[in-house]
């Protein structure tokens, strides 16, 4: 099926969908494989572009001003002049690449099994399995070239759902949050690991016609094999903030617990004073989902 199809039907989307890091883990194996050599320049820069989006865990911590630019250029927001090289637009040139290298008339192969869930409106951040590093193909450069085409697809099947997820909720459309949110996802680099930092920002007391009564309320999920799933829900209203961290792992939220005497300090030299800071053992619970959000495919 021709990707704009893919793109346009939300289902056919779902159903394709996975994040970028499979294609970040095969990128990263295919650029020291022996048949790297025979991919034309275009399609090696293409992926290294694809590869800088990533944030490496393993250098120094970020700060705030490298995930600012990485939220503005996780393929969420419509690029603006300022803001040109999305991940978005470094997948569909890197797409362009791969299909002229391939002649264009190509069908990319499907190697992906396990997929993570569709995002969706109102449903809280969960960060999915991380990928470890791929194996170094044995491929030809034609073959290779095929496998980083469906992951690219995929990824970019994904991003337009977390557009989707982003837009304007249809206050007619029973069952819909009323309130907007951002979805953004981010891959991270840890160790051999790619995980992705799943990232949610909403405006919070919606219903409050005073606009200085209502705050912001920000949520994140991620998960490395050596620390499990960990996340937090912030709510900030003007300089206020609570926060409420979690763990999946009972030795993570002891870790993180043991940190909470530096955390406070940290949050209050940056200008905020922190009404509430905990940690809490295990995942959020999921609430259901509305019906009628996404079809089953095979319908």
């Amino acid at each position: 099926m021709p990707l704009q199809q893919v793109l346009a039907d939300p289902v056919q989307a779902a159903a394709r969908q996975t994040t970028v890091a499979p294609l970040l883990a095969q990128a990263t194996a295919a650029l020291v494989a022996p048949a790297a050599s025979a991919l034309p320049l275009p399609v090696l820069e293409a992926l290294a572009r694809v590869m800088a989006g990533r944030i490496d865990l393993n250098r120094t911590p970020p700060d705030g001003k490298a995930l600012r630019q990485a939220v503005l250029s996780a393929g969420t927001l419509e690029a603006g002049p300022r803001q040109p090289d999305d991940m978005r637009a470094t997948l569909l040139a890197l797409r362009s690449t791969l299909a002229s290298f391939l002649g264009g008339k190509v069908d990319a192969v499907a190697p992906i099994v396990h997929r993570p869930a569709p995002p969706m409106a109102g449903e809280p951040p969960r960060a999915p399995q991380p990928t470890p590093a791929a194996p170094v193909p044995d491929l030809s450069p034609e073959e290779t070239a095929k496998h980083l085409l469906s992951h690219t697809d995929s990824a970019l099947a994904r991003t337009k759902l977390l557009q989707l997820a982003s837009s304007p909720p249809d206050a007619r459309s029973p069952g819909q949050v009323t309130g907007p949110e951002l979805r953004f996802e981010i891959p991270m680099l840890l160790g051999a690991e790619t995980g992705i930092l799943q990232l949610l920002v909403q405006r919070d007391g919606r219903h409050k016609p005073d606009p200085r009564e209502r705050g912001w309320r920000m949520r994140f999920a991620m998960r490395f094999s050596a620390i499990g799933e960990i996340g937090a829900d912030i709510a900030l209203l003007g300089r206020a903030a609570n926060v409420s961290i979690w763990a999946a792992e009972p030795a993570t939220a002891d870790a993180l617990e043991a940190m909470l005497p530096e955390l406070a300090p940290a949050l209050a030299s940056h200008g905020l004073d922190v009404a509430g800071l905990r940690v809490r053992r295990g995942m959020p619970p999921r609430r259901p989902q509305a019906p009628g959000q996404l079809l089953d495919s095979a319908r």
